[in-house]
């Protein structure tokens, strides 16, 4: 499929011919390996505006008719019972690069279609499948959607490290006990009932009137090692909770002569920096990459939580089984 949409020489074309002029930086935070990107061919992604106005003005580039015409699709049918979209992404930050949309035009949000995304990533083990939420970089917010990159394309899956945006990891054979898992950690994020009347949020939320707590998600599944491996491992599926304060940094808004176009989502937030013009990938340096994932972070969380994040899913795990 991505062989044949690439020999097609539409867009995706270009844009993945465009991959190899990107130029990168490697950094350091806090003893965590990133790297940052200059990809001009993301501008689109990282100046899209998703106001409620904006969406309602533009068709969906997620639906059969806002398909471009040489744009191939697969239909996924998730043991969930939901069919899936799954095409090349033609703005892509890796090679390859997918993304897997609902058949159905509905709003992004995460619970209603997490199991069918750990499902994606036990059939894909080759790709991690990440999630941005609404209001976390999603740049189709009324169109449910996940993105699949190849394995070890992030940093945070071969450094894991809770001192880099505050990530927490959760770990578990089992599909099921694993979902039951990583919701029991998402419910600490969750909205109450009464902060849509007083305005008090938990851990994890960010405003009252939105209907998701902002978060970022990366899945992948490992399988059991080959009897002659000299390390034998069992299975394991792994998924990653980055729990979100802000959408954008304030260098987003900052005056021209300071202003930073930098608007983290998951890749972000696993260890990719992604700009599309020159001026902000000359003025990030590591040390404003690091204040930039802490402001838009949830920093507090642990600190709030008051565990060490082994501890916690250490108890979740438990108290799940």
């Amino acid at each position: 499929m991505f062989s044949r949409e690439l020999n097609a020489h539409g867009r995706a074309f270009v844009n993945y011919q465009a991959l190899s002029r990107v130029e990168v930086k490697d950094m350091t935070i806090d003893g965590f390996p990133a790297k940052l990107f200059f990809n001009p061919a993301r501008v689109r992604s990282v100046m899209a505006d998703v106001s409620p106005e904006a969406l309602q003005q533009r068709a969906c580039f997620l639906c059969p008719d806002g398909v471009e015409e040489n744009q191939l699709t697969h239909n996924w049918e998730s043991p969930t019972e939901h069919t899936y979209y799954i095409r090349v992404n033609p703005f892509p930050i890796f090679s390859p690069h997918f993304t897997v949309s609902s058949s159905v035009h509905e709003r992004q949000e995460l619970l209603p279609h997490l199991e069918a995304m750990l499902h994606l990533a036990k059939e894909l083990p080759e790709m991690t499948i990440f999630y941005n939420g609404p209001m976390c970089g999603a740049s189709a917010p009324d169109h449910m959607h996940f993105q699949a990159v190849p394995r070890h394309s992030l940093p945070i899956e071969d450094h894991f490290s809770t001192n880099y945006a505050n990530a927490i990891l959760v770990q578990e054979s089992d599909l099921q006990s694993h979902l039951a898992a990583v919701k029991r950690v998402l419910a600490m994020g969750t909205i109450p009932e009464e902060a849509s009347q007083t305005g008090s949020l938990t851990i994890g939320a960010s405003h009252a009137e939105e209907y998701e707590p902002r978060w970022n998600i990366v899945s992948w599944y490992e399988p059991a090692s080959s009897p002659n491996s000299l390390i034998a491992s069992s299975p394991k599926f792994n998924t990653i909770v980055f729990f979100r304060k802000e959408s954008r940094p304030m260098c987003f808004f900052a005056p021209e002569e300071e202003r930073i176009l930098f608007s983290p989502a998951t890749v972000e937030m696993a260890g990719i920096g992604i700009v599309a013009n020159r001026e902000s990938f000359d003025r990030l340096t590591p040390e404003k990459l690091r204040d930039i994932i802490r402001e838009v972070a949830e920093m507090q969380y642990l600190c709030r939580v008051g565990t060490k994040p082994t501890e916690q899913i250490s108890q979740l795990t438990e108290s799940n089984n």
